[in-house]
């Protein structure tokens, strides 16, 4: 069965694909190229342009473009990338709109397993993430030791609330790692991570840290092969594991990070926000980094977007 499919466009401003930083706009890309690849019809467009009937699936992913889906009585299935909702809590509106959002849909995909358990809804369904492997795959070179790795940490930092120097992503535990072992470490993401390190100026003292500013999707790849360990130790994501993590590791990068006891991520060393915990797990993944390197790069295949996709597809057709 070939389907008609049509993911609705964040209308954020961003393009899709997104040239430097656009998490949704890279997952609604990954989607519609792989339904195409799978023999399907698929799209994108903004929800004002989608009529009832005109496909056989709308895909959604804001809560608020759901809810006007409603409003013209056309059926669709919600993904919900909003961590806002859990961090905001059950009284706010970020809450109670994804909730209708949920309410209204044929089904939601929740890419955390925390989320599921936090709306509690019965049309709410665990979807991990995925990642392009023809875009992001490992040197051909696996050394079997390590002796100084290289550190690197990609996030968008901050949190809605909070001041601009809001540590959600870790930074502070990552750079507090390197200084511990002397150690490079390269923080990149968005410009708009320049106004954390402009409330954290000590960060500068340390002098092998290195900021790398909206490096464009193209070069991502290069930034993961300049490295040899990728440090995650964020508080709150919406997606268990989060796109960098399996990016990272589909590079060939064994990660350390924070993200839910429920998640099986082989080829990570789970270390909460404890540089005592982060420094356990490096000096394991030192020793054994061939070990963790091949087991990174098979947990990344098993999450290919061409994988993700087609569990996607079933699930499309139990709503059509």
């Amino acid at each position: 069965m070939n389907l008609k499919i049509c993911h609705v466009d964040p209308a954020c401003g961003l393009n899709i694909p997104p040239k430097n930083w656009g998490a949704v706009e890279k997952i609604i890309w990954e989607f519609e190229n792989n339904q195409k690849l799978l023999g399907h019809e698929s799209t994108h467009k903004l929800a004002s342009y989608i009529s009832p009937g005109e496909y056989d699936i709308v895909h959604c992913h804001v809560a608020n473009l759901a809810i006007y889906l409603q409003e013209k009585n056309i059926p669709y299935i919600f993904q919900l990338h909003d961590h806002h909702a859990f961090h905001y809590g059950k009284n706010s509106s970020t809450y109670k709109i994804n909730l209708k959002a949920i309410e209204g849909s044929l089904t939601t995909l929740l890419p955390a397993r925390y989320l599921v358990d936090y709306f509690n809804h019965p049309k709410t369904q665990y979807f991990s993430h995925g990642v392009n492997i023809n875009d992001f795959y490992p040197k051909q070179s696996i050394p079997t030791k390590l002796s100084t790795p290289k550190l690197l940490m990609i996030a968008a930092n901050g949190l809605g609330g909070q001041s601009a120097g809001f540590d959600r992503k870790g930074f502070t535990y990552g750079l507090a790692l390197a200084a511990k072992y002397n150690l490079e470490i390269t923080i990149a993401g968005p410009n708009f991570n320049k106004s954390f390190f402009n409330e954290n100026l000590w960060m500068f003292n340390y002098p092998k840290l290195n900021l790398v500013f909206d490096t464009p999707n193209s070069e991502l790849l290069k930034l993961y092969h300049q490295h040899d360990i990728f440090i995650h130790p964020t508080m709150l994501e919406a997606g268990h594991p989060n796109l960098t993590m399996i990016e990272a590791a589909a590079a060939g990068l064994p990660i350390i990070a924070n993200w839910e006891h429920e998640t099986t991520f082989h080829g990570a060393w789970r270390a909460p926000r404890d540089v005592f915990e982060m420094e356990r797990g490096l000096k394991d993944i030192v020793s054994n980094y061939n070990f963790y390197k091949k087991r990174a790069i098979a947990t990344a295949k098993e999450l290919s977007w061409e994988n993700r996709t087609k569990e996607l597809i079933e699930i499309y057709k139990e709503y059509i």
